[in-house]
């Protein structure tokens, strides 16, 4: 009998966790494991899984006003257990804080074989009072001893937490891996970004708009730019909560048609070879899908440096990077790498090499595999 997966998440949005939840349970899939695929809400996750024809479940989770609010809700818990109950998985895969909590405490209590919790990020490390990051960290500390193994996918990630007590041998880091997508024509890209600003150099970003992404310091590193470099222009690709404060910001800087904020696309990773310079101002990061993109496109890439990003630029060979909410010094390597087109040039090309041969999904499906058979 084929062994059986069932993978859990919160959010059904198109972001590294269920971008990573769609790989892994398609290749399990093909590689002749049942799955399906557990999660608390529709959206570009259900819709793709379904395309794949992979069997989904809805969960019953709540949005509640805290963090340790969704924790401590019983029907979500309920709900997973009478699922794992019903489905008898051999393996239950956990992914991001509530439905790694959650998901492994009801695993537990209906008495799951394998449970493997992915962490990709740490809510502790977000603005919080000091009373909720220590109840963040209890329960982070608790989610991963109810799970057999916890998989980080940085070392970043996994150096937050390795020393607490009892983790360190229940903690691996499998770095997030990426196939290579097919790539648009350079004016084909720019075009069906925004035909109306085809010409000229352009600065990108794929960034949720939220605060932690810190899309407001690319607009005002781009503002101290944009009277020196009139042929410059900035192109946002994607969407949030924050999409009307920096509409707002954009009117505020006179930036009017220099930035292109141009919201969620799917295929957002096959228009990269629009743009001359990749720019990613997170102020926390657990590795970087949008960063292995870049490097895919052969895009040189400016990016904070925070959580796993150096360990895909771990030096000046391979990028830029900056300090986090630091718009000064983001506007300085801009200019550095506009006046240096060769040193921009190569940044991308050994990128690029680096990101195909130390990131490819085929390693990071075959050392989770490899986990699932423990």
């Amino acid at each position: 009998m084929a062994t059986k997966i069932l993978y859990v998440i919160t959010k059904a949005n198109w972001g590294g966790a269920q971008r990573y939840v769609y790989d892994l349970a398609v290749a399990a899939q093909e590689h002749g494991y049942m799955v399906a695929v557990a999660v608390g809400e529709e959206g570009i996750l259900t819709d793709r899984l379904a395309a794949a024809n992979i069997r989904t479940l809805r969960l019953a989770l709540r949005q509640q006003k805290t963090f340790i609010g969704d924790l401590v809700t019983f029907g979500p818990l309920f709900s997973l257990i009478r699922i794992f109950r019903s489905e008898q998985p051999t393996i239950v895969h956990v992914n991001s804080a509530k439905a790694g909590g959650l998901g492994a405490l009801a695993a537990r209590m209906a008495r799951v074989p394998h449970i493997i919790f992915t962490a990709h990020g740490w809510e502790f490390n977000a603005p919080r009072s000091t009373l909720s990051k220590i109840g963040i960290r209890f329960f982070s500390w608790l989610t991963m001893l109810l799970a057999h193994q916890t998989i980080a996918v940085s070392e970043a990630i996994r150096e937050n937490v390795r020393t607490w007590p009892s983790i360190d041998r229940r903690i691996t880091t499998i770095h997030n891996g990426i196939a290579c997508p097919r790539l648009y024509p350079r004016t084909e890209a720019r075009t069906r970004l925004a035909p109306q600003a085809t010409a000229g150099y352009w600065i990108g970003m794929i960034s949720e708009l939220n605060p932690t992404k810190r899309v407001r310091d690319a607009l005002i590193a781009f503002s101290s730019l944009a009277s020196a470099q009139p042929q410059a222009v900035l192109v946002v690709i994607g969407d949030g909560h924050e999409r009307g404060a920096l509409e707002q910001l954009v009117r505020e800087l006179h930036l009017g048609d220099r930035v292109v904020l141009a919201g969620f696309r799917a295929d957002a990773a096959s228009l990269l070879p629009a743009f001359d310079l990749f720019i990613h101002t997170s102020s926390s990061e657990a590795l970087g899908y949008v960063i292995l993109e870049a490097g895919c496109a052969g895009v040189p890439v400016i990016a904070t440096q925070v959580g796993g990003i150096p360990e895909i630029i771990p030096d000046a060979t391979y990028g830029i990077l900056v300090p986090p909410r630091n718009p000064a010094a983001l506007a300085a390597a801009i200019a550095a790498l506009m006046h240096n087109p060769s040193q921009a040039t190569k940044l991308g090309m050994h990128l690029q090499e680096r990101v195909r041969t130390a990131f490819s999904k085929e390693e990071m499906l075959r050392e989770t595999f490899a986990l699932y058979a423990r």
